[in-house]
């Protein structure tokens, strides 16, 4: 039975280098299940790198990165780690917008049915509209579901294209910046959205830059600094935190 204590991916050592830039610098890092692990940092601190490297788009100069304390998730490819269980929303949204919300999501489980050789295809079928209409439910667009893509808020592109990372089952969530260009209703939302996708079997990590959406959604905060760590605990901490007051919040 996983717990929500049980690490989830752990990232030791990693070193990342562009040239002589060395992007990560022996980075020390995990998240658990059943928590939402919030990164912050100014730019250039190292986020998107790590995001990188967890899906495979980045390699590691040297380091260890796990997932479950055995896959070595530096040797895989983008597709290997997709089918792992590694789910990265990008922060700009990529939905296919000539098609509704219920075919992007249905889009999105078959690729995923397709990867693991499922089952037959009637039945997979069967499985992939309940799947659909499961994570439309979650996301919250059940009312738009025959609208075209296009038509959507930017907000609400951005919850379509979190459901279509929610139907490849991810074992962990990556959102980067999922709340960036968003209204103060829709960030609102986002954030509901995002704790009420919290569960003992997904870790979630969001890089943002929103501070109060951090507050609002995160168990527990890493602040990066040049590739390193400076900081884990919680939001409140990290404000009273002089290191952080000095590099990241302007003090």
């Amino acid at each position: 039975m996983t717990s929500a204590t049980h690490i989830a991916v752990a990232v030791e050592a990693l070193v990342v280098s562009f040239g002589n830039f060395k992007a990560l610098d022996e980075l020390f890092f995990t998240a658990a299940y059943g928590e939402v692990r919030g990164v912050i940092g100014p730019n250039g601190a190292g986020k998107t790198t790590l995001l990188d490297v967890l899906t495979g788009r980045s390699s590691a100069s040297s380091g260890r990165v796990t997932l479950d304390g055995e896959l070595d998730l530096t040797r895989m490819n983008e597709v290997q780690l997709a089918l792992s269980g590694i789910g990265r929303k990008f922060q700009k949204p990529s939905v296919f917008e000539a098609l509704t919300v219920w075919e992007n999501l249905d889009l999105a489980c078959r690729r995923h049915r397709r990867s693991l050789l499922r089952e037959v295809f009637s039945t997979a079928e069967a499985k992939d509209s309940e799947a659909v209409a499961t994570v439309l439910e979650r996301i919250g667009l059940q009312r738009h579901r025959n609208a075209r893509a296009a038509t959507l808020s930017h907000g609400q592109k951005q919850w379509l294209e979190i459901g279509m990372v929610l139907a490849q089952e991810p074992k962990v969530l990556l959102l980067d910046e999922p709340v960036a260009g968003m209204s103060d209703d829709e960030t609102i939302e986002t954030a509901a959205l995002v704790r009420s996708l919290r569960g003992p079997h997904r870790a979630i990590v969001v890089v943002e830059h929103d501070m109060e959406f951090v507050e609002q959604i995160a168990d527990s905060v890493t602040v990066m600094h040049e590739g390193k760590t400076l900081f884990e605990g919680s939001m409140q901490n990290a404000r009273a935190d002089h290191r952080v007051l000095d590099v990241y919040l302007g003090r």
